[in-house]
């Protein structure tokens, strides 16, 4: 209930902050227009955000739905997430008919997720983990080379008995005494970051596309420039706590990637897609209509300057419908139904922190789950190297506000599908994970959208505050 009321207080607050911000000119037809937008949100991943987003859009009567748009972004969050970005978009350069996306920015996670690979998680266990209900190494896999269980082990030696209590194994296994059952308050301060890192990600990205011709299809190349360093939580102390945090999960599997912790590793890609896109494009970032579907490749490589070599294969498709025009449109409303099918295969030496990480040549998740995949878990919270989802959407524009230019309220309802695995041959429709939830959309001036959702599926929820639709 207090989680709920927080998220209440944090939609009201965002809807004041926008309505008592210094009240701007209505946007000319042609021209630029700025836009402050203040950045007040929360989120199961990252907590609660701050920060300031200032938009200047430049519209004349011949590109749609803007000609360019330039934005600034600070923004932090109250559990270490960061994301400062300066873009360009030009939908229309220099009157060239290209369009030209650079963003340049950094983004650090400081409580990144990793999970492990594969569909079929325990959650639950996972998440006695996190709050010191179960210890790491209880119920774990043998090592069949050394007999070893894969996780640490607490020893007599290493911590003092007085806070612990032995366990059944202790005192009827062999070597009695010598293992250690600490309670649930230390378990939270030795293995409550067991499954997350920190992850720093300075990144350049430039795109060009263009039309072909008086057809739907566009042509899409792009470079992204990126390096990461990754640290481990392993021997840390958290604020308050008088024990240090045991292995993580990263340290112990050491996936493909895990040398990022010793330096900078550097993951530039090299991108290419073909686009279809019937949508109205006065409407692209509102669509009620038509069909935007694309199929992209990415490559990266020694040649691209990269420590890593892999291949990302990404294919989706989206489509909007609007439902019973007759009836809403005299009444200035409008229902959509829109829905994205996505599917994803990665092959090569793909770092783990790369792994998730879905890409089209407009979206970005990271695994089926987090505010891009599965709307009712973590991110990251399935991964694997071939992935598929399907997001289904009802929105529904109720009533319009002139403050600030003008505010559309969207209402809306989704339901999200989907499953990880190895290969494409385990790839089923058996193991399907699914989530639902709604939200508010306010679509501000025409050009930003507002998203603030609350999803849930078996056994996770997760709030959202963001911008743009999912799709």
């Amino acid at each position: 209930m207090k989680s709920n009321i927080r998220y209440i207080q944090t939609i009201t607050a965002l809807i004041s902050a926008l309505l008592v911000a210094p009240l701007a000119a209505e946007p000319p037809p042609t021209g630029w227009a700025l836009q402050p937008l203040p950045l007040v949100s929360a989120s199961s991943d990252d907590g609660f955000g701050y920060g300031l987003r200032v938009y200047g859009t430049y519209k004349d009567a011949r590109a749609k739905p803007y000609k360019y748009q330039i934005y600034g972004q600070y923004y932090a969050t109250t559990r270490g997430y960061e994301f400062h970005e300066l873009s360009v978009d030009a939908v229309d350069f220099l009157d060239s008919s290209f369009r030209i996306i650079t963003r340049i920015g950094v983004e650090r996670t400081l409580n990144a997720q990793w999970y492990g690979t594969g569909n079929f998680q325990d959650i639950q266990r996972q998440k006695k983990i996190k709050r010191g209900e179960m210890p790491i190494n209880e119920n774990v896999r043998i090592d069949p080379t050394t007999g070893q269980p894969l996780r640490d082990l607490y020893t007599f030696e290493e911590y003092s008995d007085s806070v612990y209590s032995l366990n059944t194994r202790a005192l009827l296994g062999p070597g009695a005494g010598d293992f250690l059952n600490p309670g649930r308050k230390l378990l939270r301060q030795t293995q409550g970051k067991y499954f997350f890192y920190d992850r720093i990600r300075p990144f350049v990205m430039m795109s060009t596309e263009q039309w072909m011709g008086d057809t739907n299809f566009k042509w899409f190349v792009g470079l992204r420039g990126q390096s990461y360093k990754i640290q481990s939580y392993a021997g840390d102390f958290e604020a308050g706590d008088k024990l240090p945090n045991t292995r993580t999960l990263i340290d112990i599997e050491q996936p493909l990637g895990y040398d990022a912790t010793q330096d900078n590793k550097f993951v530039n890609g090299i991108r290419g897609a073909l686009m279809y896109d019937s949508r109205p494009r006065e409407r692209e970032i509102n669509p009620n209509a038509g069909i935007f579907a694309d199929i992209h490749v990415e490559g990266v490589g020694k040649g691209t300057g990269s420590n890593y070599s892999f291949m990302r294969y990404t294919g989706a498709w989206r489509q909007y419908i609007e439902l019973f025009p007759g009836f809403f449109n005299p009444q200035d409303r409008e229902l959509v139904f829109a829905y994205r099918i996505l599917g994803q295969k990665t092959t090569g030496d793909v770092p783990f922190y790369e792994l998730g990480r879905i890409y089209t040549s407009r979206e970005s998740a990271e695994g089926l789950g987090g505010n891009g995949g599965l709307r009712g878990y973590p991110a990251n919270q399935f991964v694997d190297r071939v992935m598929g989802m399907a997001n289904f959407e009802m929105r529904l524009t109720t009533f319009s506000v002139d403050a600030l230019g003008g505010i559309d309220f969207i209402f809306l309802g989704y339901y999200d599908v989907g499953r990880v695995a190895p290969t494409n041959r385990e790839m089923t429709l058996k193991g399907l994970h699914r989530a639902y939830g709604g939200g508010v959309r306010l679509l501000w001036q025409e050009n930003v959208v507002i998203n603030i959702s609350y999803g849930r599926s078996q056994f996770e929820s997760n709030f959202n505050f963001g911008f743009n639709h999912m799709f």
